[in-house]
C-alpha cells in the first residue's frame, strides 16, 4: 500500500537489467516475491523547486520462486512536489559492482 501512494500513477523505473517497467509493474514484482528487504546506503537529496533527485546505494535481499537473492547496486530517483506530496516519478537502478 506504502508504494502504491507513493509512486506516481505514470512512475517509470529502468530496472538494473536495462528494461522499463511502469507503476503495475513494480507493484506486480513486489507482491510476486516470497520476502523482500531493501537497504539504502549514502543517500543524497538535492532539491530544486519542486522536484528532488535522490541517489545512493542500495542492498536488496529476498527470496523468488524459493531462490535466495543478494543484489547491490545504485539509484538515482526523481521525486516530484505534487498535489501536497511528495510522489516517485522515476527511477534508475545499476548494478554498483561492488
Amino acid at each position: 500500500k506504502t508504494l502504491d501512494t507513493v509512486l506516481d500513477a505514470d512512475f517509470v523505473f529502468v530496472d538494473p537489467g536495462g528494461k522499463l517497467q511502469t507503476k503495475s509493474d513494480v507493484l506486480a514484482y513486489v507482491q510476486s516475491v516470497n520476502s523482500l528487504q531493501y537497504v539504502i546506503e549514502g543517500m543524497v537529496v538535492r532539491l530544486h523547486g519542486d522536484t528532488a533527485v535522490v541517489t545512493g546505494l542500495y542492498r536488496m535481499t529476498g527470496a523468488e520462486r524459493g531462490k535466495p537473492f543478494v543484489r547491490r547496486g545504485r539509484f538515482v530517483d526523481t521525486w516530484l512536489y505534487k498535489n501536497g506530496r511528495w510522489v516517485a516519478i522515476a527511477s534508475l537502478s545499476t548494478p554498483s559492482g561492488s
